[in-house]
């Protein structure tokens, strides 16, 4: 909401209310008629209550504009002056059925109070200036007004107040009210075509859209700013807009996408440094969080990459183990099975009795595998391989595999054909 903030008077286009420069030095604040604010302290001093009481309209009148400078005069240096001789000309200016002094008064008045943050005593203060002006006419001359009222006036005074009175709702989290007077802020502008304020009334919305975190409206407000700034050709008001754009960026996580935009608006607010020194280090800080942010996410990145990498090792590992338990497993199995068909052991030779498994390290014992290849291809060890030559040596009585070899043909569980037989290969 600061944004909002700092932004409070920028529908304004009336100098009279909006372009006051005083300074801490009162000798240094000059009127329209030369004067500073001593010499009009004194002048409206000399004022008495009984003095006051018998004048004519035209004197009080004089005496209105007196306490209407010091007023001005008093705004950015001494607040409670200010709003001392804001009442009186408010007050005097009510009771004399005067508008356009009840008007500026009332706008100043409110300021004073938003800027004390008492909310409710400004929003009726400018409600008072809104309904003033509501009440004018066009054409209209008055003493306090005798040059009379024109279009142009109320179209500025109205504008800058449905503006203001929606900033002012804004900053309440009431949205709904403030893009209510935004949008009649906005029709005055667009009938006239002002192009500078139809960019600032964009920017306040898509400023209250993203403190509400509606990041698309607010999205399109920045851009429909940036459209108006670009048209008025306001260099200022085009940096203002791409920096909003990069501030919802990064609130979106989207750095690269930020980044392009604050070093838009860093260029100009870089070549303006002595009026634009607040955006600047505004926007100096809004990069270093982006610096921060990508620090953080190449971080992440490293451990989430040394994370994947350990991962990979780990299930590499984990799959070789189960390779083994696989390989280890198959080996049992044969093992029980083997036990179990000893339980009854073969009497004669004739008796003797192969499983599979003997049988195809038989057959590959007589093809004159060594003992590592008989293990790659019946996919098992070689201890085990071992275990089961010594088993058939056993079974058929033999001292040597020649023996072996010769006894197994003879009883018929060797042929010349086995060599191709499929059953020595792993599966």
């Amino acid at each position: 909401m600061t944004k909002i903030i700092k932004k409070i008077f920028v529908f304004a286009l009336s100098a009279f209310f909006f372009s006051i420069s005083a300074h801490a030095d009162n000798s240094r604040y000059i009127d329209h008629r030369g004067h500073n604010l001593d010499s009009l302290e004194i002048a409206a001093a000399r004022w008495t209550a009984d003095k006051i009481e018998k004048a004519s309209d035209e004197e009080l009148l004089r005496l209105v504009y007196t306490w209407h400078d010091l007023m001005l005069g008093y705004l950015n240096i001494n607040p409670e002056l200010s709003m001392f001789y804001g009442r009186k000309v408010f007050n005097t200016s009510v009771r004399k059925g005067w508008k356009a002094m009840t008007w500026a008064s009332a706008k100043v008045i409110g300021q004073l109070f938003w800027a004390k943050e008492r909310y409710d005593s400004a929003a009726f203060y400018y409600n008072r200036a809104m309904q003033t002006i509501e009440t004018m006419e066009v054409g209209a001359v008055s003493i306090d007004r005798p040059e009379g009222i024109s279009q142009f006036d109320i179209d500025n005074g109205l504008s800058a107040m449905y503006g203001t009175i929606g900033n002012l709702y804004s900053i309440q989290d009431s949205t709904d009210l403030a893009m209510e007077y935004y949008a009649k802020a906005g029709e005055i502008f667009e009938k006239n075509g002002w192009k500078n304020a139809l960019s600032n009334l964009h920017y306040n919305m898509a400023e209250t859209w993203l403190d509400d975190g509606e990041v698309q409206r607010a999205r399109s407000e920045y851009n429909t700013a940036l459209s108006y700034a670009v048209q008025a050709g306001d260099s200022l008001l085009v940096a203002n807009s791409t920096a909003g754009l990069g501030r919802l960026e990064l609130s979106q996580g989207h750095l690269r996408k930020a980044i392009r935009h604050l070093d838009e608006a860093n260029r100009y607010y870089s070549a303006h440094n002595d009026e634009e020194w607040s955006a600047l280090l505004e926007n100096i800080d809004y990069a270093n969080q982006i610096l921060r942010l990508q620090k953080r996410q190449a971080k992440i990145g490293m451990v989430v990459s040394i994370i994947a990498i350990l991962l990979l090792i780990v299930s590499a590992l984990i799959a070789g183990h189960m390779r083994k338990l696989r390989k280890q497993k198959a080996q049992t199995e044969a093992v029980l099975e083997e036990a179990i068909e000893e339980l009854t052991p073969a009497t004669h030779q004739s008796d003797i009795k192969l499983n599979d498994r003997e049988l195809q390290i038989l057959k590959l014992v007589a093809d004159g595998l060594s003992v590592k290849e008989i293990a790659d291809k019946v996919c098992l060890s070689p201890e085990t391989v071992k275990w089961y030559r010594k088993k058939l040596l056993a079974k058929f009585d033999a001292k040597s595999f020649i023996v072996l070899i010769g006894r197994a043909r003879q009883m018929g569980l060797l042929t010349t054909t086995h060599k191709d037989d499929d059953q020595h290969q792993c599966h």
